[in-house]
């Protein structure tokens, strides 16, 4: 009798280093995570409606955008007014407290090959379904292709993530620094 070779130990890649939009994700996430009170709140809704109104939307406004409406278009629309209506979570952590922010300047994260991204849509409160979708599209675009303007990246009050075209039914999204909030779909 021989003994089986056990499984061969894998060997270790190379170590590259961390730089430019990674480093600054990975500085900004573990200083939200070590520096925040991460409170999570799970609450299973009722999407029927939401379901028909995007249907509706995707037939009403094809044609004129060329694109259909989606989850992610409804959505912004929805925290973007609610922000509107509700200042008090339309703030920013800053040095000495928080501060009350004007307008509604929304994050939508983004999943790029340079890591992590948070485009913003900034007077998002003020945009219509259409106009929010389209913007929202270039963003995106530029992102994945590296190339978001700096201004692009940052000044935003809240962040949306979305992981449900991943099968993922909950999960604890890390704050946006400064942000004081962020909405896991």
């Amino acid at each position: 009798w021989a003994p089986t070779p056990g499984p061969t130990v894998p060997e270790l890649g190379e170590v590259r280093p961390m730089s430019g939009v990674r480093a600054i994700i990975a500085d900004r996430m573990g200083r939200s995570a070590h520096t925040t009170a991460p409170v999570t709140l799970h609450t299973r809704v009722d999407a029927t409606e939401l379901v028909a109104v995007r249907e509706r939307l995707k037939i009403a406004l094809a044609d004129r955008l060329g694109f259909s409406v989606g989850y992610n278009d409804l959505l912004a629309v929805m925290v973007a007014r609610c922000l509107a209506e509700y200042p008090y979570m339309n703030v920013r952590l800053e040095e000495g407290g928080i501060r009350q922010l004007h307008g509604v300047h929304l994050g939508l994260a983004v999943d790029s090959e340079r890591g992590l991204l948070v485009p913003v849509i900034r007077d998002a409160d003020r945009m219509g379904v259409g106009e929010l979708a389209t913007r929202f599209r270039e963003l995106v675009a530029r992102a994945r292709e590296g190339k978001s303007l700096p201004d692009e990246l940052t000044g935003g009050h809240f962040t949306i993530t979305n992981l449900g075209m991943f099968g993922v039914d909950m999960f604890t999204p890390i704050i946006n620094l400064p942000e004081c909030a962020i909405l896991g779909v």
